[in-house]
């Protein structure tokens, strides 16, 4: 490879590590926002509960808070998908149980010790359409219904 190839290749890798630095901080500015507008939720959830308390109509009805409540977790959803995504752009993971970042081959998390989850999916199931174009193209599958100690 010669030293142009090289130089190449090293500006477009920083060109990449830029570009992911600016997505990441993007996202970290929509978290901002939109934590900030979850603090204007829970407070006009206060201002309904402390206005009918001084009004005597405790408790309060579920419409009057319904349309903040399902704000708060919509903007709960949008901030986990930008973290997950921030993740994905570090390949890292985040710890469900302490939060702190490992990295994304890590079967344990660095900070607490929390197991991460492996989920595995041993069955297999065909649906019969590919069952019988398989059985056609003379390929067959191997029949599960007549083993015997079953």
């Amino acid at each position: 490879m010669s030293f142009l190839d090289k130089f190449k290749a090293g500006v477009a890798e920083a060109g990449n590590k830029a570009k992911n630095v600016v997505e990441i901080n993007r996202l970290k500015m929509q978290n901002n926002s939109m934590q900030n507008e979850m603090a204007g939720q829970y407070e006009a959830i206060g201002r309904i509960v402390f206005e009918s308390m001084e009004e005597g109509s405790w408790p309060v009805s579920k419409e009057q808070v319904s349309t903040h409540a399902v704000r708060i977790q919509e903007l709960q959803l949008a901030i986990e998908q930008n973290l997950l995504h921030i993740a994905n752009i570090n390949d890292s993971k985040t710890c469900k149980s302490c939060g702190a970042t490992n990295n994304i081959e890590a079967k344990f998390c660095n900070h607490c010790g929390h197991t991460y989850e492996v989920k595995h999916n041993s069955t297999v199931e065909y649906e019969t359409d590919v069952k019988e174009e398989l059985e056609e193209g003379g390929h067959s599958l191997p029949d599960h219904t007549n083993r015997k100690g079953e």
